[in-house]
């Protein structure tokens, strides 16, 4: 498959854009027998900043009869200055993804975030990097590969993917010659179900499951930095593990890739760790007077993000919306394809607007906000019909590896009603002190 290069502007080097930005379709190909790429090039002609290997992308694409989708996808290739590489896995019942599969063709357009997220490969780190992934959870780790391969020979590096077999091994041709010639990057590939093709294939796997015993043997983990990556069961196997195995939590870097669908079954049921990301079991067993309840984070967190009552708006450092709740709609009236993209200023009044900036940019530069821990907020808000209402809110601080915020998650309730019977209180007790002398 074609690699893309590691390429500099001459110019200095861009500031990421805000908003959407409109791209167009250069060229597809098939990674696997379920994984596609997508080359991404601007629609404006205009250059690239350069991400950080491991970041992904905000994709929005209009669907005849659904309207616009939102989804979040890893670059899987290092920076060129020119296009953004996304690999998608093929979805049962996964709308964008299997529109995109089936109808995205070389000139289709799409909208695009700019590059945003924390699980990147560092900079300057002098440890040893295991680069630890299962099924498409390969993607963000080809993206530091190829950065890495394009850097000077430093502290070594294990590239360990588990799949099903060669069918479903995506960048298996690209990893070997990204690796040929380098002696600090070694390769490591596990097959759970191979099958009879697979023993003759160049760079031959491992046959069976990619487990902690292997690991400890392999890597070195008194001073490894682990990047995690795959479905859920993948990751409580390794994070878990790692941890067990007394690897420090700052040394274990984590993303996970899923389908909702997909958080919602039993843990019970025996799982493939190779399997592609998003096929991982969530749900914790719990019982109680004979009682099995079946019910865990996730849940608890899906059902949060999908309420209708109290909105949930996830916004980015500079202040773009990045997620969008029902409850926001519902306080609101945006929809999440209105809003998400959009600044803050789209719910804040404008006489309020630089007081909030200037308690927002203080925020995510000093990475501390009482309004986490239980103050409320109040203040008014602005609805899409231009409706001012009253509503309180609570922030949590979205930080990174390094301890930078990255961006925050709002708690937002609309009490207006309250707020208009205390007015009306206070206007009453008022009165009847007037009238009392």
């Amino acid at each position: 498959m074609p690699g893309e290069t590691e390429t500099r502007a001459t110019t200095p080097e861009q500031a990421a854009w805000t908003g959407w930005r409109s791209f167009v379709l250069d060229a597809r190909h098939d990674e696997s027998a379920i994984i596609t790429s997508f080359i991404l090039r601007p629609r404006d002609g205009g250059a690239l900043p350069a991400h950080r290997p491991g970041q992904h992308l905000t994709l929005q694409v209009a669907i005849p009869g659904q309207g616009s989708l939102t989804r979040n996808y890893t670059i899987s290739a290092a920076a060129t200055g020119e296009t953004l590489r996304i690999s998608v896995k093929r979805e049962p019942s996964g709308r964008v993804s299997n529109w995109l599969h089936d109808h995205a063709t070389p000139g289709t357009i799409v909208n695009v975030m700019a590059p945003s997220g924390a699980f990147v490969l560092p900079d300057d780190s002098t440890r040893p990097l295991v680069l630890l992934s299962g099924g498409v959870g390969v993607t963000p780790m080809v993206s530091m590969l190829e950065a890495i391969a394009r850097r000077p020979a430093g502290a070594a590096v294990l590239f360990a993917h588990a799949t099903h077999n060669g069918r479903t091994h995506a960048f298996g041709a690209h990893a070997q010659a990204l690796a040929a010639g380098r002696s600090d990057i070694t390769l490591a590939t596990f097959y759970s179900r191979p099958d009879e093709t697979d023993a003759a294939r160049a760079g031959g796997a491992h046959a069976g499951r990619l487990d902690m015993a292997w690991l400890e043997h392999h890597s070195p983990m008194a001073e490894a930095d682990y990047f995690v990556c795959g479905p859920l069961s993948f990751m409580r196997t390794f994070v878990t593990g790692l941890a067990q195995a007394g690897v420090p939590m700052g040394r274990i870097h984590t993303e996970f890739f899923g389908d909702v669908e997909d958080l919602m079954e039993d843990e019970r049921a025996p799982r493939d760790q190779g399997e592609s990301a998003g096929r991982g079991a969530a749900r914790t067993t719990a019982s109680s007077g004979g009682v099995g309840a079946i019910i865990g984070r996730p849940d608890i967190a899906d059902g949060l993000l999908d309420s209708a009552s109290d909105a949930l708006v996830a916004s980015d450092r500079d202040g773009l919306i990045v997620f969008w709740n029902p409850g926001a709609e519902r306080i609101f009236g945006f929809s999440a394809e209105e809003a998400v993209g959009q600044s803050l200023d789209i719910i804040i009044p404008e006489p309020f607007r630089a007081r909030h900036w200037d308690g927002y940019h203080q925020t995510v530069a000093s990475g501390e906000s009482r309004y986490g821990a239980g103050d409320l907020l109040a203040v008014p808000g602005l609805c899409k019909d231009g409706r001012k209402i009253s509503i309180e809110f609570t922030i949590v601080l979205l930080k990174g590896a390094s301890g930078r915020v990255e961006g925050m998650v709002s708690s937002v309730r609309d009490v207006s009603r309250r707020f208009d019977e205390m007015k009306a209180l206070r206007k009453q007790v008022a009165e009847m002190q007037q009238a009392r002398g």
